[in-house]
């Protein structure tokens, strides 16, 4: 959540988070849907959003233990689930909480929360653009000529 710019779009079912510099994405159904089989697991877990009041919460569960969970690649075990809490403070501001289960790699569960504040207005009609490496690239000096001087 705190990697780089995303952006939230919310249709009928479902909530989709986009992020920028990664090119990840979640979707993250609100409708009542079973959960994946345990054995299932995934790099951005196993989702389900709901709203409470102003917040939406999001449960995950059916994590793998290779994803990085945080910018640091701090450690994790397929055991960890996630309540994330996303409370709209104002039109600009979301206050974000997340508390951290994993009794595989943690004695007790622990919250980190810190505030996402928007970056760009509306009317500026910023775009989530896909991250693309150029290491290695062949064909780099006609794609961006003056690169490589």
């Amino acid at each position: 959540m705190f990697f780089a710019d995303f952006q939230v779009t919310q249709t009928r079912d479902d909530i989709v988070m986009m992020w920028e510099r990664s090119g990840d994405f979640r979707i993250i159904p609100l409708a009542n849907r079973p959960p994946l089989p345990a054995a299932v697991k995934l790099h951005n877990g196993d989702s389900r959003g709901r709203w409470d009041g102003n917040t939406l919460v999001i449960e995950t569960t059916n994590l793998n233990d290779w994803s990085w969970f945080d910018s640091k690649g701090s450690f994790h075990t397929d055991a960890m689930t996630l309540v994330e809490r996303l409370t709209i403070v104002d039109p600009k501001t979301i206050d974000y909480t997340v508390t951290v289960t994993d009794p595989k790699a943690f004695t007790q569960p622990w919250t980190m929360n810190f505030t996402m504040k928007q970056r760009y207005a509306p009317s500026q009609h910023y775009e989530i653009y896909e991250t693309s490496c150029v290491s290695g690239e062949r064909a780099l000096d006609h794609l961006l000529p003056g690169v490589r001087r």
